[in-house]
């Protein structure tokens, strides 16, 4: 616990640290494995053999990698953790070198697709057929993965490294960005100026690894026969191009619908036009700070009136001291969940200033987290879900909170909840479609050469003006380096999955209270996320998520919202 009664989380139940024969252990324990799988491909061990051991190494990879990142993400300039992770890499490379000769042999093992030891991992072999067709020799896949340790992975680190401790005075740039809930205006204003100022000061670098990442990606891509790097994240997040359309199509017809909710949330704040500092302008009588303890409280109340296991579960992440949740220097912005296979728990970070949006993002992430201890349940292979329906989870659990204290909420605090709800659901729907045109363009841009700082800056702020419209009089140009989702090598499009999520969790909860056994049945939706499609785990539920029809439920869901938020301003 830190002076100011914020924990920081407990990573020894993993490991005691980076230096410790247990961390070291198995980190040796990933190249021995990895080395005699790959003997056991070219000799051609039975499929359940060869499926057994992919568990069993991805259960102490991603466990590593998860510890590593963890510790590096709070001190991202201790040159101990920076070391570890590059260790970490080291021997992910020979795990990939070995998986990589596995998916070029698979098609010599489709006749052991059918053993009904297997049965679970149907859609899973079948995918490994499908990457088959998208690699690149294995001296090249070898050559690519050697590389970007020093190559993007380099500049993926140095965004975070530079992004979490870069400063204005007294306050670092993830401080100024919370003052965006900050109920005085001039005080919201100047924070985002000079936060807008510091991250300018930088943009060199951050145009050079933004530059960097997305060249390589469009390499790779192309040398892997993808037609686009949406197609393989689309693939990624096993969702069809024709569902992705679908919700795209969805986002762009609900413009106005959002731009309505901008221009009530202005006459609530007594102004003409929302500015960009003021999208997260608190409304309202909920402007009072909540200590660490009430929001633990509030959210094991809420997660055990919907089932008593989520709440167990909630309590025992918060009892077991599994989150990090002081913000300081060295530490990186935002909210994040991971979860340690080995252990079967998760870590969540978060960023807690005490407002009733830093609440909601600490239920998110334990919603995340919950995900995380249902897929873990399966064997390794069958617990990694795409970004898709990952974010469902968190939003579910979001949302359970919300609208358990908008039930008992006044009409006064009706408002502050409503509207912040709403702003969430917008920058999910609308800020996220601005990233999504932002990174398209990028892409298409990066085709013809570098960048410049300018260059960025400029679609940046067409993509937003695309995407907000002028119900927000001033856009944030510097949005493409205060997003860390854009410097990542292996997901292009980090962005659409949350919309998806938001949809996709609304209309599951408004299915909960017409569905007999609906916690049981929910559990159930959660465990198959790692084990097939988002299509196959959407029809599951009885949706269908190539129509617009599907997504469009989800956005009445908010439409309702917005017009109750309305109704108060008359």
């Amino acid at each position: 616990m830190s002076k100011n009664n914020l924990p920081h989380w407990d990573l020894t139940p993993i490991y005691k640290g980076v230096d410790t024969p247990d961390f070291i252990s198995d980190l040796e324990k990933v190249v021995t494995l990895s080395s005699k799988l790959k003997s056991d491909i070219e000799a051609h061990k039975s499929l359940y053999d060869i499926v057994t051991a992919l568990n069993e190494i991805i259960t102490i990879q991603s466990t590593l990698n998860s510890y590593a990142n963890a510790i590096l993400t709070t001190d991202t300039s201790n040159s101990s953790y920076i070391k570890a992770v590059g260790s970490v890499e080291e021997a992910l490379l020979k795990f990939q070198e070995a998986e990589d000769l596995f998916v070029s042999k698979i098609k010599d093992y489709q006749n052991e697709f059918s053993d009904p030891r297997l049965k679970d991992y149907s859609y899973i072999l079948n995918e490994y057929l499908v990457e088959s067709t998208h690699q690149m020799s294995l001296a090249e896949e070898a050559l690519a993965a050697d590389l970007a340790r020093s190559g993007v992975g380099a500049f993926e680190r140095l965004y975070d490294s530079v992004s979490s401790s870069i400063c204005d005075n007294d306050k670092t740039v993830i401080q100024l960005r919370n003052d965006a809930t900050n109920p005085n205006r001039e005080i919201r204003k100047a924070s985002y100026e000079r936060e807008k100022r510091v991250w300018k000061e930088h943009e060199n670098a951050f145009a050079a690894s933004l530059n960097s990442i997305k060249g390589t990606v469009l390499t790779l891509e192309k040398r892997r026969g993808w037609a686009d790097p949406l197609e393989h994240s689309a693939s990624q997040a096993r969702v069809s191009v024709k569902a992705l359309n679908a919700l795209i199509k969805t986002l762009e017809n609900n413009r106005d619908m959002f731009a309505k909710y901008f221009n009530i949330k202005a006459k609530l704040l007594g102004i003409d036009k929302l500015a960009w500092y003021d999208l997260f302008a608190p409304v309202g009588s909920l402007t009072k700070k909540y200590t660490f303890e009430q929001a633990k409280e509030i959210i094991i109340k809420c997660y055990s009136a919907f089932d008593p296991r989520m709440g167990a579960f909630a309590k025992k992440a918060f009892d077991e001291n599994w989150i990090d949740a002081e913000p300081r220097k060295g530490k990186v912005g935002g909210a994040y969940d991971t979860s340690m296979l080995k252990v079967k728990q998760s870590r969540i970070l978060s960023n807690f200033d005490g407002s009733y949006d830093s609440v909601s993002t600490l239920a998110h992430e334990l919603g995340h987290a919950y995900h995380d201890s249902v897929v873990m349940e399966m064997p390794a292979l069958l617990s990694d879900y795409p970004m898709t329906v990952a974010e469902t989870a968190s939003i579910f659990a979001e949302t359970i909170v919300f609208d358990a204290i908008l039930k008992d909420a006044s009409d006064e605090e009706s408002v502050t909840l409503i509207e912040s709800y709403v702003g969430s659901c917008a920058q999910v729907c609308v800020d996220i479609l601005s990233r999504f045109y932002f990174e398209r363009s990028v892409f298409e841009k990066r085709k013809d050469g570098e960048l410049t700082p300018d260059e960025f800056t400029s679609l940046m702020i067409q993509a937003q003006e695309n995407s907000y419209g002028d119900a927000v009089v001033d856009k944030h140009e510097r949005m493409w380096e205060a997003k860390g989702h854009y410097y990542s090598s292996s997901f292009s499009f980090y962005n659409y999955p949350y919309a998806f999520g938001q949809l996709f969790a609304l209309g599951l909860y408004a299915a909960k209270d017409k569905t007999e056994n609906f916690n049981d049945k929910y559990r159930e939706i959660l465990k198959l996320t790692g084990s097939t499609s988002a299509n196959n785990v959407a029809l599951s539920a009885g949706c269908d998520i190539e129509t617009e029809e599907f997504w469009q439920e989800g956005m009445n869901f908010i439409s309702t919202l917005i017009e109750r938020l309305g109704s108060y301003c008359k």
